[in-house]
Protein backbone atom coordinates (compact mmCIF):
# COMPACT_ATOMS: atom_id res chain seq x y z
CA UNK A 1 0.00 0.00 0.00
CA UNK A 2 1.75 3.32 -0.93
CA UNK A 3 2.09 6.31 1.58
CA UNK A 4 -1.02 8.00 -0.12
CA UNK A 5 -3.31 5.31 -0.06
CA UNK A 6 -2.13 4.61 3.35
CA UNK A 7 -3.21 7.93 4.48
CA UNK A 8 -6.12 8.13 3.41
CA UNK A 9 -7.29 4.51 4.76
CA UNK A 10 -5.82 6.39 8.21
CA UNK A 11 -8.23 9.46 7.65
CA UNK A 12 -11.45 7.09 6.53
CA UNK A 13 -10.66 4.90 9.89
CA UNK A 14 -10.26 7.82 12.04
CA UNK A 15 -13.42 9.78 10.25
CA UNK A 16 -15.27 6.16 11.17
CA UNK A 17 -13.40 6.57 15.10
CA UNK A 18 -14.54 10.17 15.36
CA UNK A 19 -18.22 9.37 14.09
CA UNK A 20 -18.63 6.61 16.81
CA UNK A 21 -16.35 8.35 19.62
CA UNK A 22 -19.35 11.44 18.75
CA UNK A 23 -22.42 9.33 18.16
CA UNK A 24 -21.31 7.44 22.37
CA UNK A 25 -20.40 10.91 23.09
CA UNK A 26 -24.35 12.54 22.39
CA UNK A 27 -25.55 9.06 23.27
CA UNK A 28 -24.25 9.34 26.90
CA UNK A 29 -25.48 13.02 27.12
CA UNK A 30 -28.83 12.22 25.75
CA UNK A 31 -29.05 9.67 28.69
CA UNK A 32 -28.02 12.10 31.21
CA UNK A 33 -30.43 14.44 30.05
CA UNK A 34 -33.21 12.07 29.95
CA UNK A 35 -32.39 10.54 33.67
CA UNK A 36 -32.20 14.57 34.74
CA UNK A 37 -35.38 14.64 33.42
CA UNK A 38 -36.70 11.58 35.41
CA UNK A 39 -35.12 13.01 38.54
CA UNK A 40 -36.60 16.36 37.91
CA UNK A 41 -40.39 14.84 37.85
CA UNK A 42 -39.72 12.29 40.39
CA UNK A 43 -38.80 15.12 43.11
CA UNK A 44 -41.76 16.87 42.31
CA UNK A 45 -44.24 13.85 42.79
CA UNK A 46 -42.26 13.34 45.70
CA UNK A 47 -43.09 16.91 46.59
CA UNK A 48 -46.75 16.09 46.78
CA UNK A 49 -46.05 13.03 48.34
CA UNK A 50 -44.72 14.19 50.93
CA UNK A 51 -46.64 17.32 51.46
CA UNK A 52 -49.37 14.82 52.26
CA UNK A 53 -47.42 13.00 54.35
CA UNK A 54 -46.35 16.00 56.66
CA UNK A 55 -49.75 16.94 56.78
CA UNK A 56 -50.88 13.99 58.26
CA UNK A 57 -47.67 14.20 60.50
CA UNK A 58 -49.18 17.50 61.67
CA UNK A 59 -52.19 16.30 62.21
CA UNK A 60 -51.35 14.15 64.71
CA UNK A 61 -49.04 16.54 66.57
CA UNK A 62 -52.46 18.90 66.90
CA UNK A 63 -54.62 15.88 68.39
CA UNK A 64 -51.88 14.28 70.15
CA UNK A 65 -53.47 16.25 73.79
CA UNK A 66 -57.07 15.05 72.24
CA UNK A 67 -55.62 11.35 72.38
CA UNK A 68 -54.34 10.97 75.51
CA UNK A 69 -57.31 13.22 76.79
CA UNK A 70 -59.76 10.34 75.58
CA UNK A 71 -57.18 7.42 77.05
CA UNK A 72 -57.74 9.37 80.66
CA UNK A 73 -61.26 9.05 79.98
CA UNK A 74 -60.82 5.19 79.10
CA UNK A 75 -58.52 4.11 82.02
CA UNK A 76 -61.09 6.00 84.60
CA UNK A 77 -63.86 3.47 83.35
CA UNK A 78 -61.65 0.72 83.55
CA UNK A 79 -60.73 1.91 87.25
CA UNK A 80 -63.96 2.45 88.26
CA UNK A 81 -65.32 -0.86 86.88
CA UNK A 82 -62.48 -2.75 88.61
CA UNK A 83 -63.19 -1.50 92.00
CA UNK A 84 -66.77 -2.06 91.84
CA UNK A 85 -66.58 -5.29 90.06
CA UNK A 86 -69.10 -3.43 87.34
CA UNK A 87 -68.59 -2.16 83.91
CA UNK A 88 -70.94 1.00 83.86
CA UNK A 89 -73.14 1.69 80.30
CA UNK A 90 -70.79 3.21 77.91
CA UNK A 91 -70.88 4.48 74.43
CA UNK A 92 -68.44 4.73 71.37
CA UNK A 93 -65.04 5.94 72.91
CA UNK A 94 -64.12 6.76 68.73
CA UNK A 95 -60.88 6.25 67.22
CA UNK A 96 -58.00 8.28 66.08
CA UNK A 97 -58.35 9.65 62.73
CA UNK A 98 -57.48 7.07 59.76
CA UNK A 99 -54.58 7.46 57.08
CA UNK A 100 -53.03 5.58 54.38
CA UNK A 101 -49.27 7.15 54.97
CA UNK A 102 -48.76 7.23 51.51
CA UNK A 103 -45.08 6.20 49.82
CA UNK A 104 -46.04 4.99 46.41
CA UNK A 105 -44.13 7.75 44.36
CA UNK A 106 -40.61 7.13 46.56
CA UNK A 107 -41.68 3.02 46.13
CA UNK A 108 -41.88 3.97 42.29
CA UNK A 109 -38.84 6.20 42.47
CA UNK A 110 -36.46 3.19 43.88
CA UNK A 111 -38.25 0.31 41.29
CA UNK A 112 -37.48 2.55 38.21
CA UNK A 113 -33.59 3.26 39.65
CA UNK A 114 -34.64 7.03 38.88
CA UNK A 115 -32.99 7.12 42.91
CA UNK A 116 -29.63 5.97 41.63
CA UNK A 117 -29.02 9.42 39.70
CA UNK A 118 -29.96 11.25 42.96
CA UNK A 119 -26.93 12.55 44.34
CA UNK A 120 -25.97 10.39 47.24
CA UNK A 121 -26.31 12.81 50.12
CA UNK A 122 -29.81 14.07 48.71
CA UNK A 123 -31.14 10.03 48.39
CA UNK A 124 -29.91 9.76 52.17
CA UNK A 125 -31.70 12.36 53.45
CA UNK A 126 -35.29 11.47 51.11
CA UNK A 127 -34.52 7.81 53.11
CA UNK A 128 -34.60 9.34 56.23
CA UNK A 129 -37.58 11.43 55.85
CA UNK A 130 -39.24 8.36 54.33
CA UNK A 131 -38.07 5.95 57.42
CA UNK A 132 -40.31 8.37 59.53
CA UNK A 133 -43.26 7.62 57.51
CA UNK A 134 -42.66 4.05 57.33
CA UNK A 135 -42.05 4.07 61.45
CA UNK A 136 -45.77 6.21 61.18
CA UNK A 137 -47.98 3.61 59.04
CA UNK A 138 -46.28 0.76 61.16
CA UNK A 139 -47.36 2.85 64.43
CA UNK A 140 -50.63 3.59 63.05
CA UNK A 141 -51.50 -0.33 62.30
CA UNK A 142 -50.84 -1.52 65.95
CA UNK A 143 -52.77 1.17 66.90
CA UNK A 144 -55.71 0.39 65.20
CA UNK A 145 -55.50 -3.44 66.70
CA UNK A 146 -55.45 -1.49 70.46
CA UNK A 147 -58.02 0.65 69.57
CA UNK A 148 -60.28 -2.26 68.55
CA UNK A 149 -59.59 -3.90 71.98
CA UNK A 150 -60.30 -0.63 73.69
CA UNK A 151 -64.09 -1.02 72.00
CA UNK A 152 -64.35 -3.92 74.08
CA UNK A 153 -65.65 -1.56 77.17
CA UNK A 154 -68.63 0.13 74.94
CA UNK A 155 -71.81 -1.92 75.87
CA UNK A 156 -74.58 -1.47 78.41
CA UNK A 157 -73.06 -2.73 81.31
CA UNK A 158 -71.95 -5.85 82.52
CA UNK A 159 -69.53 -7.66 85.48
CA UNK A 160 -65.72 -6.79 85.17
CA UNK A 161 -63.11 -9.00 86.36
CA UNK A 162 -59.26 -7.82 87.74
CA UNK A 163 -57.77 -9.52 85.22
CA UNK A 164 -59.60 -7.61 82.58
CA UNK A 165 -58.71 -4.40 84.17
CA UNK A 166 -54.74 -5.69 83.94
CA UNK A 167 -55.30 -6.72 80.07
CA UNK A 168 -57.09 -3.20 79.32
CA UNK A 169 -54.58 -1.17 81.20
CA UNK A 170 -51.48 -2.57 79.20
CA UNK A 171 -54.31 -1.62 76.21
CA UNK A 172 -53.88 1.68 77.17
CA UNK A 173 -50.70 2.19 78.01
CA UNK A 174 -49.89 0.61 74.00
CA UNK A 175 -51.92 3.00 73.00
CA UNK A 176 -50.75 6.22 74.33
CA UNK A 177 -47.35 5.10 73.52
CA UNK A 178 -48.45 4.67 69.90
CA UNK A 179 -49.64 8.15 69.99
CA UNK A 180 -47.02 9.74 71.22
CA UNK A 181 -44.35 8.06 69.00
CA UNK A 182 -46.60 8.37 65.89
CA UNK A 183 -46.45 12.53 67.07
CA UNK A 184 -42.98 12.18 67.38
CA UNK A 185 -42.05 10.70 64.03
CA UNK A 186 -44.52 13.49 62.35
CA UNK A 187 -42.23 16.12 64.07
CA UNK A 188 -39.14 14.77 63.01
CA UNK A 189 -40.12 14.15 59.31
CA UNK A 190 -41.44 17.79 58.76
CA UNK A 191 -37.40 18.97 60.04
CA UNK A 192 -35.96 16.31 57.69
CA UNK A 193 -37.68 17.73 55.16
CA UNK A 194 -37.39 21.18 55.89
CA UNK A 195 -33.76 20.93 57.34
CA UNK A 196 -32.50 19.38 53.90
CA UNK A 197 -34.63 21.53 52.17
CA UNK A 198 -36.78 18.75 50.21
CA UNK A 199 -39.23 20.28 49.44
CA UNK A 200 -42.54 19.89 49.81
CA UNK A 201 -46.13 21.21 49.21
CA UNK A 202 -47.87 22.81 51.90
CA UNK A 203 -51.52 23.03 50.04
CA UNK A 204 -51.32 19.07 50.42
CA UNK A 205 -49.75 19.28 53.76
CA UNK A 206 -52.71 22.15 54.73
CA UNK A 207 -55.80 19.68 53.71
CA UNK A 208 -54.77 18.15 56.77
CA UNK A 209 -53.28 20.19 59.15
CA UNK A 210 -55.70 22.92 59.08
CA UNK A 211 -58.28 20.53 59.63
CA UNK A 212 -60.91 22.51 63.04
CA UNK A 213 -60.27 20.19 66.48
CA UNK A 214 -64.10 19.73 66.06
CA UNK A 215 -63.48 17.75 63.17
CA UNK A 216 -61.68 14.55 64.53
CA UNK A 217 -63.98 12.16 66.28
CA UNK A 218 -61.42 11.61 69.10
CA UNK A 219 -61.55 14.99 70.12
CA UNK A 220 -65.37 15.14 70.92
CA UNK A 221 -66.86 13.80 73.57
CA UNK A 222 -67.71 9.65 73.93
CA UNK A 223 -71.11 9.08 72.15
CA UNK A 224 -74.15 9.43 74.69
CA UNK A 225 -75.63 6.38 72.37
CA UNK A 226 -74.86 3.11 74.43
CA UNK A 227 -74.98 -0.13 72.22
CA UNK A 228 -77.19 -2.85 72.92
CA UNK A 229 -74.48 -5.28 73.17
CA UNK A 230 -70.55 -5.77 73.74
CA UNK A 231 -68.27 -6.72 71.00
CA UNK A 232 -68.39 -3.13 69.70
CA UNK A 233 -65.54 -1.84 66.88
CA UNK A 234 -64.18 1.33 65.77
CA UNK A 235 -65.33 2.70 62.26
CA UNK A 236 -69.14 1.71 62.98
CA UNK A 237 -71.26 3.09 59.86
CA UNK A 238 -67.65 3.81 57.71
CA UNK A 239 -69.35 1.90 54.57
CA UNK A 240 -72.20 5.02 54.20
CA UNK A 241 -69.99 8.01 54.81
CA UNK A 242 -67.79 6.88 52.15
CA UNK A 243 -70.83 6.72 50.35
CA UNK A 244 -71.90 9.78 51.30
CA UNK A 245 -68.46 11.55 50.91
CA UNK A 246 -67.08 9.93 47.51
CA UNK A 247 -63.72 11.00 46.42
CA UNK A 248 -63.47 12.96 43.21
CA UNK A 249 -60.48 14.93 41.43
CA UNK A 250 -62.62 18.12 43.30
CA UNK A 251 -61.83 16.40 46.41
CA UNK A 252 -57.90 15.44 45.60
CA UNK A 253 -57.54 19.15 44.57
CA UNK A 254 -57.58 18.58 40.62
CA UNK A 255 -58.88 20.46 37.90
CA UNK A 256 -61.47 18.43 35.40
CA UNK A 257 -59.74 16.30 32.99
CA UNK A 258 -59.98 17.14 29.80
CA UNK A 259 -61.40 14.80 26.90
Amino acid sequence: MGGERRQKFVREVGSVVLGVLIALGLGAIATEIGWRVEVRGARAAMSGELGELIGQGEERVKIEACIERRLDDVARVVRDAERIGRLAPLGDIGLPPYRTWPRGVWQSTLDAQTAAHLDSELLDNYATAYDFADQMATLHRGELDIWTRLHTLSGPGRAFSAEEARTLELAISQARFANRMMALAGIRMKQVTSAYELGYDRAEADLYAKQPIAAFIICQPIATEIPTGYGQAPMRGVSQRALDNPITRASLGLGVKRQ
